[in-house]
């Protein structure tokens, strides 16, 4: 049987077209491919561009919550307190209503005395005299100050380590008060301070020299026990002081009379002003020129007064009256100068003093005065006073200029001053006076922050001290040499 030919054509009828469209079916499958590819491609870049995006908002979160901790670790309490370095080391509410700020400076210093009696027959009991030297702390003190729940409430605790024989190294208090911030007019302070007498006192770690005046000692009420209203009625420019208190030094002796328990009668009152013609009155918590802008004058005038009542009964407050004790007085009945008068009745005081900074020098000038009336306590049959000096009234003036020269630029990381002062005290009625001659290098490496002063000092008939602590002797000739360094924030 003969195959028919139908099955065979109709297959190669249908295998014709598809070779046919071989060469087309090529060129799409490759169009294909690379559109796959190319959609490959950007689906790749897309997912790399938000893995960056969202790693970048991840570093992100991570460097806000790292900041955030830092702040919070650092202002301490969920961030309602800062905490740093302005002048002193501080922390403080967000709201500036409690702040604590501690302050202090050290001064070490090495002394070198050469003392001498030149006239020894004359003294009933020799002085004291002699070589001495040695290194000691003239003063480490700390300061606690600040404001309790209003910025208005301001506090203020310190003490000093050194200073005084009597502390061993033991921590005493000096300046410790509460006070009242009304306004810039007014505000009130009460416990124990500086008295507003001399400015000197209130500069002490801002000194040309290492030591304060010499001629100040016998007109220097220092600290007291009271309360004073004080203000600043235009800014940088005028200020003004009323104090009223226990007497000179009560803060050391306390309120009450340890011999009999009872409160004694010693009151001073004190008032002191300062005024800048040049708006500067910041400028002179210290000495010496240091502005960075030394070209403008600065200058600035001061004065105080004060009186204090001794008077008591013979028993009853003896103690407590006998602690305030004249400096410096000259003593009618011999050739020197008389050791701690002790005084029951009147105490006049009065100082002006002068400042002026320009170009590098910083000039400062005071005069001291005061008048003593004794009045021997009631019932008393006996009067040291009238009986050592002869008299029941006597008169003393006292009076120092200094001046120093800050060299222009700077000599290694700090600066260079020379400094001189001369002073002089004057007792009423008598022979002796007592004189002070001082010349001295200081090199601030930074400012008052960090010092080293060196001085000597020409005494030739000491008047003011018989001190350990300053390293001199009352009725000698004394030749006085210090370095000292002095660190302070």
């Amino acid at each position: 049987m003969k195959a028919s030919p139908f099955p065979l054509l109709f297959i190669a009828a249908l295998a014709v077209p598809a070779f046919a469209d071989t060469s087309a079916n090529s060129a799409q499958l490759s169009e294909l491919q690379a559109l796959k590819a190319r959609i490959a491609t950007l689906e790749q870049k897309q997912t790399e561009n938000w893995l960056t995006d969202e790693r970048t908002s991840q570093i992100k979160a991570i460097v806000a919550d790292c900041i955030a901790d830092a702040k919070k670790r650092d202002q301490f309490l969920d961030g309602d307190f800062s905490a740093g370095y302005n002048n002193g080391f501080f922390l403080q509410s967000a709201d500036k209503n409690f702040k604590l700020q501690i302050n202090g400076y050290v001064q070490v210093r090495y002394n070198y005395d050469h003392s001498e009696v030149h006239n020894a027959k004359a003294f009933a009991t020799t002085p004291a005299h002699g070589d001495t030297n040695g290194i000691d702390f003239r003063r480490a003190r700390l300061y606690f100050s600040g404001n309790l729940f209003s910025p208005d409430i301001q506090f203020m605790l310190s003490g000093d380590f050194a200073g005084t024989a009597s502390n061993s190294g033991d921590f005493q208090l000096v300046d410790d008060f509460l006070a009242y911030h009304f306004s810039d007019m007014i505000g009130i302070r009460a416990g124990s301070f500086l008295v507003p007498f001399s400015h000197a006192e209130i500069v002490t770690a801002g000194l040309q020299f290492s030591e304060l005046p010499y001629v100040l000692a016998p007109f220097d009420p220092v600290r007291g026990l009271g309360v004073s209203l004080y203000g600043m009625p235009v800014k940088d420019t005028f200020t003004y002081e009323i104090n009223a208190n226990d007497g000179s030094q009560s803060n050391t002796a306390g309120r009450i009379d340890d011999t009999s328990g009872k409160l004694d009668n010693r009151m001073g009152f004190y008032g002191r002003i300062q005024y800048s013609g040049s708006h500067d009155l910041p400028v002179f918590n210290d000495e010496a020129d240091l502005r960075k802008d030394a070209s403008k004058c600065a200058w600035m005038i001061g004065a105080a007064a004060g009186y204090e009542s001794q008077n008591s009964t013979a028993t009853s407050f003896a103690a407590a009256q006998s602690s305030m004790a004249l400096i410096g007085l000259s003593n009618g009945r011999g050739p020197g100068f008389y050791p701690s008068a002790a005084l029951n009745g009147d105490l006049y005081r009065a100082t002006v003093d002068a400042h002026a900074k320009y170009q590098g020098l910083g000039f400062t000038g005071a005069a001291y005065f005061q008048q003593i009336n004794d009045n021997p306590p009631a019932g008393s049959n006996s009067d040291t006073f009238t009986r050592t000096f002869g008299t029941s009234s006597l008169f003393e003036a006292g009076y120092y200029g200094q001046v120093g020269y800050v060299l222009p630029g700077k000599f290694g990381p700090g600066q260079v001053e020379f400094v001189g002062r001369v002073g002089q005290l004057l007792t009423e009625g008598f022979p002796n006076q007592s004189e002070e001659y001082a010349l001295g290098v200081n090199y601030y490496l930074f400012g008052q922050n960090a010092k080293i002063q060196s001085d000597v000092t020409y005494i030739p008939n000491e008047a003011a001290y018989n001190s350990t602590t300053v390293d001199s002797f009352i009725n000698t000739q004394d030749i006085i040499y210090r370095i000292q360094l002095q660190l302070k924030f």
